[in-house]
């Protein structure tokens, strides 16, 4: 009984509003990591750090292994917790098991069956909270090069992943998606408390809402940070530009080189 009355003076001198957590989020870094110093101060501002995926390869810069491995290094000294696998990773091919393991922060693909390292869903602690992140892709993906993985429809996968993860206080899901299929998504999961999305593109100054679900974007390649504060009295987000946008270093032209001096 005086342990039971204890418990609840603690909660009755718990004041109201007194939890609150900030969310940082990039997506679509696509291995800018130039650009990384000039988003830092941005993302120092939060307690949790997180990123929506196609992060570690840039097509049109023709980027590889070095470059992915590079950027996986330097976002773990910049504090990222988690991101999603987006469509840009696979092209890697087999090399991005070797980015993964190079990774400091689990990568999460909770919607993909196969043999890549990477994890179902996060349960993290901060400022006292227990955090749950599920990380969801779709099918722009290179099969060819991925065989042996297979797709997943997100909705039941997440309802089988939540009826058994463990007990938790707020819901984040990741999505490398376009923002319709992100939609369908919050529609079926209106308990989900935040819906970070990659792949369009989109600089989204306001939530896109699906209900009570709050969808945020912010942009490519480190041009922008999103920082969103979840709160017992609200919810708040903010899409702030990066003011120092580095040049990002083209590899194209020494592979058209090379190829042609093999060519020639």
């Amino acid at each position: 009984m005086v342990v039971r009355a204890f418990a609840l003076l603690l909660i009755l001198a718990f004041p109201a509003g007194a939890w609150e957590l900030t969310v940082a989020f990039t997506g679509d870094l696509h291995a800018a990591r130039a650009r990384l110093a000039g988003i830092a101060p941005i993302l120092s501002q939060a307690d949790l750090v997180l990123d929506a995926g196609d992060t570690w390869e840039d097509l049109y810069r023709l980027t590889g292994l070095p470059q992915a491995v590079e950027m996986a290094r330097a976002m773990g000294e910049l504090g990222y917790a988690a991101m999603v696998l987006g469509n840009h990773e696979l092209y890697l091919g087999p090399a991005l098991r070797e980015v993964i393991a190079a990774a400091p922060f689990p990568v999460l693909a909770t919607n993909l069956a196969g043999d890549l390292p990477t994890e179902e869903y996060l349960l993290l602690e901060v400022n006292g909270l227990r955090v749950l992140i599920l990380g969801f892709l779709w099918e722009e993906y290179p099969w060819s090069l991925w065989p042996g993985l297979r797709m997943l429809d997100p909705r039941p996968v997440a309802r089988e992943i939540l009826s058994h993860a463990p007990p938790h206080d707020l819901l984040i899901f990741l999505g490398h998606m376009h923002l319709e299929r992100a939609r369908r998504i919050a529609r079926a999961f209106p308990e989900c408390d935040l819906f970070i999305l990659g792949h369009d593109h989109l600089w989204l100054s306001e939530p896109v809402w699906m209900g009570d679900v709050p969808i945020v974007e912010a942009g490519h390649r480190a041009g922008a940070v999103g920082l969103v504060t979840l709160s017992e009295t609200g919810f708040s987000y903010r899409l702030v530009r990066s003011s120092q946008l580095a040049p990002l270093p083209s590899f194209l032209l020494p592979a058209l080189v090379a190829l042609a001096f093999l060519l020639r």
